[in-house]
């Protein structure tokens, strides 16, 4: 089965292998809105071109969102199932948990398969959680000094420490946005950084910012990106040279609140596709 993730007509990723992803970008620059249309394709697994979200869908992506700007990716709550949208504290603590356990639940399966078995080889659907403005959603957790706060905290921590350590094999995927998403600058767990398979850079931005996203030894083009466009390091393709610079599928955004709504509505649903494989 293919986990194929187009990003433009001329790039595209297993979503599988390159399993977790970060995407900057400063407001403005089209970051939350090329998330979702990822969510659109993941959604609608297996695609053949760009811009054809809706296909045979046998492998749906099941989604969970964490949005404390209630915006966006706060709006999939009316479309998505109960449990799935966090857009506070004790809600993001809720909804964590249930996509960590569920995670935990499918390593449970995969352990009574065959030696070295995983969600990807037996053609599982993936799972994903989508945090947006990560800064911000940190650094809420980061204030108060009470014990409910501390507790808060530590339990957000651990969860996300949990999920981007053992999310490959059962194909449980991680992406975070964020304004910045280093880790001195955003608060981002180094397990989280270092396990990306892909991160992308929307917008214009000077080249310091770059070097945060990307680091110090990959080498940035001389060009100006308008919103929309970006810049992707992928591993294994980009661990050394340049950036690869790409612009998402231009949808408006009504058309794709329709895509997005046709690809959710009818394919989200864990009783169904937690333990279901194609192979």
């Amino acid at each position: 089965m293919s986990y194929l993730l187009t990003l433009s007509k001329s790039l595209s990723i297993d979503a599988y292998k390159k399993i977790n992803f970060l995407v900057a970008g400063v407001r403005g620059s089209g970051k939350t809105y090329g998330t979702l249309i990822l969510i659109a394709e993941l959604a609608s697994f297996p695609r053949i071109s760009p811009c054809e979200f809706l296909g045979t869908v046998q492998l749906p992506t099941q989604i969970y969102c964490v949005d404390f700007k209630n915006s966006d990716l706060a709006r999939l709550g009316d479309i998505l199932p109960t449990g799935r949208v966090a857009t506070n504290k004790e809600d993001a603590i809720k909804v964590v948990s249930d996509y960590d356990g569920k995670m935990h639940e499918r390593l449970a399966f995969l352990r009574d398969k065959e030696f070295g078995a995983t969600a990807g080889a037996l053609g599982m659907p993936m799972y994903y959680l989508l945090i947006d403005e990560w800064s911000a959603t940190n650094a809420s957790f980061n204030q108060g000094m009470t014990k409910a706060d501390k507790d808060l905290r530590y339990k957000w921590n651990s969860l996300i420490t949990d999920i981007s350590m053992l999310n490959r094999v059962p194909g449980f995927g991680l992406g975070i946005i964020s304004q910045q998403i280093s880790v001195v600058n955003s608060g981002l767990n180094s397990s989280v950084q270092e396990e990306a398979g892909l991160k992308l850079h929307f917008g214009d931005a000077n080249m310091n910012s770059y070097r945060l996203t990307f680091g110090n030894d990959i080498q940035i083009p001389e060009m100006r990106l308008e919103t929309g466009e970006a810049y992707a390091w992928i591993e294994g393709l980009t661990s050394s040279g340049y950036v690869i610079p790409f612009c998402m599928p231009e949808i408006e955004p009504d058309k794709l609140w329709d895509y997005l709504k046709q690809a959710l509505s009818n394919t989200q649903d864990d009783k169904k596709y937690l333990f279901f494989t194609s192979q």
